[in-house]
């Protein structure tokens, strides 16, 4: 048992950079004990730099991060709200329309949408865009190839509908709301039963992800959202921080073949200890 999403995220990353990659055995990957937060953040910084040099992304600019679902409805429940969410964030934080005399040009602001190909997601999602205009640069991305979490890992804040790609967020250090579809009553039995939604939630029993259900879910709290991160950058390593461990944790983890490995933890030629 285990969160698909953190391991197939964390596996990418590690096929990503030459350094890690002998981490990766195949049908199983190692994790530092006591510094994966640390070698995973390094390893995402290039992650970051080849996404956005190949979509022509200033190293330097906010990318806001979407995934409304893979299913029609998902994303008919949440793409309405998240434009208009963007576009007041944007209008309200970037030059001509911002009334801060320091606020950057809109071209330093980039939204990324990720898609699953070939999902009735993906189709509702391209038609609504068809007749809705989006505010700045919008980027668009599938799980093809994996460049879903290259744009993550590339990303500064996100709004994702819940799923494994909530889980897949925290492994890739990306700071998220999780946008869940539920009516009152609905909500009121999984409060009583279980506090949480998301699963990396349910496993740190503690809110790494803010869920957003419901009615919570419309665009003056994505507006409110993105300009609390967007004006506290600190949030990003705060989230980071609280993640580490359970990250892991979200992991399936497999028993050392103790014939060969007898020492308490794996040691590999750096010195750490890993498992």
């Amino acid at each position: 048992m285990g969160q698909y999403g953190t391991y197939e995220a964390v596996k990418h990353v590690y096929s990503k950079n030459e350094s890690m990659k002998g981490l990766d055995k195949g049908d199983h990957i190692l994790v530092n004990k006591r510094y994966f937060a640390s070698d995973m953040e390094k390893a995402l910084g290039k992650v970051r730099e080849d996404f956005r040099a190949k979509h022509k992304i200033d190293q330097d600019a906010y990318s806001i991060f979407l995934a409304p679902g893979n299913e029609k409805n998902e994303a008919a429940w949440c793409m309405e709200n998240l434009r208009k969410g963007t576009k007041e964030f944007l209008l309200k934080y970037s030059a001509p329309t911002s009334l801060s005399p320091n606020a950057l040009p809109l071209d330093k602001f980039v939204t990324v949408l990720s898609l699953h190909e070939g999902s009735e997601g993906e189709k509702f999602v391209k038609e609504y865009l068809a007749e809705h205009e989006w505010t700045g640069k919008l980027v668009i991305v599938t799980n093809s190839g994996n460049e879903h979490y290259d744009a993550m890992a590339a990303s500064d804040f996100g709004f994702v509908y819940d799923g494994q790609m909530a889980s897949s967020a925290s492994a890739l250090h990306l700071p998220i709301n999780c946008l869940i579809n539920m009516r009152m009553h609905q909500q009121w039995w999984n409060d009583y039963y279980n506090r949480w939604w998301n699963d990396m939630n349910i496993i740190a029993d503690y809110p790494l992800n803010k869920e957003l259900i419901g009615g919570e879910a419309w665009w003056g709290k994505f507006c409110e959202q993105l300009a609390e991160n967007y004006v506290r950058p600190d949030a990003r390593y705060e989230m980071i921080q609280k993640s580490d461990g359970w990250v892991q944790d979200a992991m399936s983890f497999k028993p050392l073949d103790r014939s060969v490995v007898r020492t308490k933890d794996l040691m590999l030629d750096d010195g750490q200890a890993y498992d």
